[in-house]
């Protein structure tokens, strides 16, 4: 019973791991419109949701804050020297505000690690067919 509990709150919660995702990319388009800074707030973020960067659709801004987590006091300069010799993140400064919350690969934090280093392992390469698509 409760493995059926969980596995309905994970698959009610997937888009809680497509928010996390676009978080991680708002996030990461916001450090390159910001020399490389972390921002502030969810209104530093708000128009890169507005423009699409949320990766949920049918979601407001407020719903979107709801199931997701940002340390906005992270430093982007200690996140970037924490990445330049990790293996996995050694940060957790992105997830969902549920338990429940899957995540893709190894998740926002994981994404963030490797925009840091690109070098860093990536447990989930992209795949051939991945690579023609973005091409």
């Amino acid at each position: 019973m409760l493995f059926v509990f969980v596995a309905v709150m994970s698959f009610s919660r997937l888009d809680d791991a497509y928010a996390q995702w676009g978080a991680t990319d708002m996030v990461i388009d916001y450090m390159a419109d910001h020399d490389g800074q972390w921002p502030n707030n969810w209104t530093d973020l708000q128009p890169y949701f507005d423009a699409g960067g949320g990766r949920v659709s049918g979601w407001t801004y407020e719903t979107f804050q709801q199931h997701v987590w940002i340390d906005f006091e992270a430093d982007s300069t200690e996140l970037h020297k924490l990445s330049q010799r990790a293996t996995s993140p050694p940060f957790n400064v992105i997830d969902s505000t549920s338990v429940f919350g899957p995540q893709f690969g190894d998740g926002p934090n994981g994404t963030l690690m490797r925009h840091f280093n690109p070098d860093a392992p990536n447990p989930n390469p992209p795949t051939t067919a991945t690579v023609e698509l973005a091409q």
